[in-house]
């Protein structure tokens, strides 16, 4: 029976996450039961990571073995006329037999994105924070280096976590400007439950000034949750990228050059493992 590897890209506003759960609706779910309509059974759907209710994916991976003997492209096309619209399944390729999304992934990247001008967006208000007043980007960049390596980020994960610990590694951080959005960019080896949401909701009391980078460092030192800043809301994290090769430094230190084409002050600011 063959292992098929699906590329999916959703806008996660209106699911209860990835993960199926009785009584609501699943990004997991609404995909087992396109496969189940095409295959004439269940099929499970492993997903590389578990994306929180809210959050989006343009590139969520995920792994199943279905006994479907058409071309991939095939296959996707036929996931697509029987998935909702927000849910779109861009790549359908037959992987090893044994591939497995979630355990063979080796890194994850992701990017949230903060709205600042002052006043919110009709069209946008899906995936954008809206924050109306100037943020301190050198000092979140600063603040975002402080998490780069190997930590215990207890201080970063929510209550009640399951993980079995807390030892995560960032491997990049990177600050982007964009007109009005600044997005920021994190890979890591994997991410604890809303850590992204958290680190993001304390370097933004950096670039607000209620904070200073070196806050940020006591922050995740202290291997406390109740040190760190409120949980951003889900609406503004997208799932980019899952890898399956070991995390390339350099090609990440490309990607994180400076950008020298904007004013010193309107710069990108990059925080990237060395």
């Amino acid at each position: 029976m063959p292992t098929f590897k699906l590329t999916i890209e959703y806008d996660g506003t209106d699911y209860h996450g990835w993960q199926v759960q009785p009584g609501v609706r699943t990004i997991q779910g609404v995909l087992q039961e396109a496969m189940a309509r095409i295959i004439g059974q269940p099929v499970h759907v492993t997903g590389a990571g578990r994306t929180d209710a809210g959050v989006h994916a343009l590139g969520q991976v995920a792994s199943l073995r279905a006994d479907f003997r058409h071309s991939p492209d095939t296959f996707r096309r036929a996931l697509t006329s029987l998935l909702p619209p927000d849910v779109v399944v861009t790549r359908v390729e037959e992987a090893p037999h044994d591939f497995d999304a979630q355990r063979w992934a080796s890194w994850k990247r992701y990017r949230y994105t903060i709205l600042t001008r002052p006043y919110p967006s009709a069209l946008e208000r899906r995936f954008a924070l809206f924050v109306p007043r100037p943020l301190r980007m050198r000092a979140m960049a600063d603040a975002a280096e402080m998490l780069i390596g190997e930590h215990d980020f207890s201080s970063f994960q929510a209550a009640h976590s399951s993980a079995e610990h807390p030892l995560r590694r960032i491997y990049a951080a990177r600050f982007r400007l964009e007109g009005d959005h600044l997005h920021f960019e994190i890979s890591a080896d994997g991410f604890l439950r809303h850590m992204i949401r958290i680190i993001m909701g304390t370097v933004l009391d950096v670039g607000k000034g209620k904070l200073t980078p070196n806050d940020v460092k006591a922050i995740l030192e202290a291997k406390d949750r109740n040190r760190a800043s409120k949980t951003l809301s889900s609406h503004g994290l997208c799932l980019l990228e899952v890898g399956y090769r070991p995390f390339d430094a350099s090609e990440v230190s490309q990607r994180c050059s400076r950008a020298e084409s904007v004013p010193s002050e309107e710069r990108t600011a990059d925080a990237c493992m060395r």
